[in-house]
């Protein structure tokens, strides 16, 4: 029985691990094969943003487009990116990064 469960945990695992690898192929093969640009710049473009208005935050700009890359919400953004949605927030993982650069951007113009 022992040796049953030790077979059953370690087929438990390898089917976890096997599953872990195929999304991370799938994920690398959408993000290789696509020809478009990625939505962070349009999103960004659209929020009046630059990707110079990331300067000084170059660790969390590359997270946001690597999230970006990985994003299963891409209908979702191009909906929003078309105008047809108001609030990125509800799906975009990059809605808040994009937010602050904005808020910072908009102290910088308050400064001048």
């Amino acid at each position: 029985m022992d040796d049953f469960l030790l077979a059953l945990g370690i087929l438990g695992l390898l089917l976890v691990s096997a599953a872990a690898v195929w999304g991370s192929v799938v994920a690398w093969r959408r993000a290789m094969s696509s020809t478009r640009t990625l939505q962070i710049w349009r999103g960004m473009q659209r929020r009046g943003l630059e990707p110079a208005d990331a300067a000084g935050e170059e660790r969390a700009f590359a997270a946001a487009v690597r999230r970006c890359t990985m994003c299963s919400s891409l209908d979702e953004c191009e909906h929003w990116l078309a105008g047809e949605r108001d609030d990125p927030g509800s799906f975009c993982p990059n809605a808040t990064f994009m937010e602050n650069l904005q808020r910072a951007k908009q102290r910088a113009t308050v400064k001048r």
